[in-house]
């Protein structure tokens, strides 16, 4: 029944089922053209767990906001679609900054830069194209959140390169990816509140778990060729990696919940989202047996949890 409830969830939205290829062969892009299905890899259209989770955060930040539920919707389907094609942009910087790499590692050697399919100028346009799309999103936004968002570029920038001069490149991508937290909360036009720095660096630790388990599927590849990130670095101690990252994150998550006044909902939540967190760790003990990428993938429920607890927490306040 729990199966069922999920697979209708990832029905809903669009998320391929789980497997370990980086090309889903199956899925609404084989309606399209030929030609155009190499931009669709590129930007991972056709790997939607990415975008839902660099726009969950910000989902659930925009309840625990004093904007009435209109507004709060109308900016969720906003960050919705900046998230989707900065996402494609982050995407694709990183694989043209990891091109030679790519090609020595079987789950993205078939990557359209990889392969050879679009070329680096290509890739340019289609990044530029990206860009300012979301500049048209951001654009939408008080002033105040353009610069909270161009603030985070540099991060955008400097995380393709980290896996080259860090063992723990995973914590760039925390920092990057939970950008979403205090951009929402800036969108909102609210003053700044500990609680919402707490909540950010909950979600930094959130990132820095669920990506440590995604980078288990590259991680004796990684090795051989001298990647760096978490997944090598914490081999030897991985569930107790994972374990005091996310239960960082519930602790931080609590906390925020009380520096921000939330009510029982959000607490509901966090709770729930503590149970799902511990089903991961334990489900890591046993790496070879269970599919990291599954794992990784399930964290889109978590973030959901979340959202739904905050906009119950935002109605009945």
């Amino acid at each position: 029944m729990i199966t069922t409830y999920y697979d209708d969830i990832a029905l809903f939205m669009n998320i391929p089922k789980q497997n370990n290829s980086d090309m889903l062969d199956n899925g609404w892009w084989n309606i399209l053209p030929q030609n155009l299905i190499k931009w669709i890899r590129l930007g991972r259209f056709d790997r939607p767990v990415g975008f839902w989770l660099l726009v969950l955060p910000g989902w659930w930040v925009l309840p625990l906001t004093n904007l009435n539920l209109k507004n709060c919707i109308t900016l969720m389907f906003i960050f919705l679609l900046g998230a989707i094609v900065m996402r494609a942009a982050g995407c694709t910087i990183n694989d043209m900054w990891d091109k030679d790499i790519d090609k020595k590692i079987s789950r993205t050697k078939t990557r359209p830069l990889a392969s050879g399919e679009i070329s680096n100028l290509q890739a340019s346009y289609f990044l530029i194209m990206m860009l300012l799309i979301g500049f048209i999103c951001l654009y939408q936004l008080n002033i105040k959140t353009w610069f909270v968002a161009i603030s985070a570029i540099p991060l955008v920038i400097l995380y393709p390169l980290a896996k080259r001069f860090t063992k723990w490149p995973q914590i760039i991508l925390g920092l990057t990816f939970s950008w979403a937290v205090p951009t929402a909360w800036s969108a909102a036009n609210e003053e700044w509140n500990l609680g919402i720095f707490i909540m950010y660096l909950a979600t930094v630790f959130w990132i820095i778990g669920y990506d440590t388990i995604y980078g288990c599927q590259d991680r004796n590849e990684d090795e051989i060729i001298g990647i760096k990130n978490s997944a090598i670095s914490a081999k030897n101690f991985l569930t107790l990696f994972l374990g005091c990252s996310y239960s960082l994150m519930f602790i931080l998550l609590m906390i925020s919940g009380y520096l921000l006044n939330n009510n029982i909902f959000w607490y509901i939540g966090v709770s729930i989202c503590g149970l799902h967190l511990t089903y991961q760790v334990i489900k890591i003990k046993n790496i070879e047996q269970n599919n990291p990428l599954k794992i990784f993938k399930s964290n889109v429920y978590l973030g959901l949890i979340l959202t739904f607890s905050s906009l119950g927490n935002h109605i009945t306040s």
